[in-house]
């Protein structure tokens, strides 16, 4: 019979491999390639919103003297509440997220029907999120390209590292320097300390060097991976707080 201590090391052990064995298989997961579309499609579709609400609202307000303006406001907020609808169905299918959004107007009257709307915070909740996809989407794609593009270039480095002309490393017009001072006073004297520290630049020569980086290569696109994955995560978990209870907008044309 296994001891307490021995049945704790192994409870250890296997937590500690199931827990290397999620973050090794981040690439072959169907979920992480649903959430990365989701964020390349989010850099496009938030700049539409961005772009329709801004252009919108700002022609709508300032037409709304006259009486031109109140048909333009009308269609904005419409088109604002299809596109919330639009976003809740891509989200339920990318991202992990469930969000109900099948609110329908209650009344007899045409007034008192869009009085409600008008006075719904769920009907104002999308002219903050739908801006805030272009944020989501424009950080993704810059975490997208940077990381996963050095990453990329890293695994690569053993297949051209050799090639004659070719310069593998960091390269810099002149090798950086840090400068550490020192001043004391002493008896009306300022005396100093100055200590430079130069860092060389670092070549790729060798294949075991090369292997290294390739290594590095692997670890940063898998960390970039979950990078991508916890900012989706956190963005559906911010869809269903802004988007939950949302109407729906077949219906709301049927009960006009």
């Amino acid at each position: 019979m296994a001891s307490p201590t021995a049945e704790r090391l192994d409870l250890g052990a296997d937590r500690l491999r199931g827990g290397l064995r999620w973050f090794v298989s981040v690439p072959v997961r169907r979920e992480t390639y649903r959430r990365l579309g989701y964020l390349l499609l989010a850099f496009p579709l938030g700049l539409a919103y961005f772009v329709f609400l801004v252009v919108g609202l700002s022609v709508g307000v300032s037409l709304s003297i006259l009486v031109v303006g109140l048909p333009i406001l009308a269609v904005v907020l419409g088109a604002t509440l299809l596109a919330a609808q639009f976003e809740r169905w891509l989200v339920t299918r990318l991202l992990p997220v469930e969000i109900d959004g099948s609110r329908r107007l209650e009344g007899d009257r045409r007034r008192d029907r869009a009085l409600d709307l008008l006075t719904d915070l769920r009907t104002w909740t999308p002219f903050v999120y739908l801006p805030s996809v272009f944020v989501l989407g424009l950080v993704s794609f810059v975490v997208l390209t940077t990381g996963l593009s050095t990453a990329l270039a890293m695994l690569l480095v053993p297949l051209y590292y050799d090639q004659p002309g070719l310069y593998v490393g960091v390269v810099t017009d002149r090798a950086p320097e840090f400068h550490q001072t020192v001043y004391l006073a002493w008896n009306q004297l300022l005396v100093g300390f100055e200590a430079v520290l130069t860092v060389g630049y670092w070549e790729i020569t060798t294949l075991p060097q090369a292997l290294v980086v390739a290594g590095g290569g692997f670890l940063l696109g898998l960390l970039t991976l979950h990078a991508l994955n916890g900012l989706a995560w956190l963005f559906g978990r911010y869809a269903t707080l802004l988007l939950e209870g949302g109407y729906d907008v077949t219906a709301l044309i049927d009960s006009s």
